[in-house]
């Protein structure tokens, strides 16, 4: 299995804005996070939450998904499996604060569904 990995301009400017310290510590949960999609998965499910059920149509189901960096930091990324071509996409949007995490994964997910006409 290969993953795929992107990065928004969104997340690079909100990396930008840290010390070099804390962006070593996101780049750590980002190689745990990666290592984890292509090991089954419980591992990143375990740092991973979803706090707003998108009501998407068509019957899809989403793949955005809130992950916890620290005690104060968040990132909103997407999960997506491509069976076809036996691999897994993880697309960094946000790095977020904790307090408000919930708020910015919701304007995120509305932005992105309704870009490609799902919500």
């Amino acid at each position: 299995m290969e993953l795929e990995f992107r990065i928004t301009q969104s997340f690079d400017e909100d990396m930008n804005g840290l010390s070099t310290e804390e962006q070593d510590k996101v780049k750590e949960k980002i190689n745990f996070v990666s290592g984890s999609l292509l090991n089954g998965k419980s591992a990143f499910m375990q740092q991973a939450s979803m706090p707003y059920i998108f009501n998407l149509k068509g019957g899809l189901d989403s793949s955005l998904y809130l992950v916890k960096v620290d005690g104060d930091k968040k990132m909103i990324a997407t999960v997506d499996d491509d069976p076809i071509f036996d691999k897994v996409s993880l697309t960094l949007f946000r790095l977020v604060g904790d307090k408000n995490a919930d708020q910015v994964y919701r304007e995120v997910g509305e932005k992105l569904y309704k870009s490609i006409g799902v919500l």
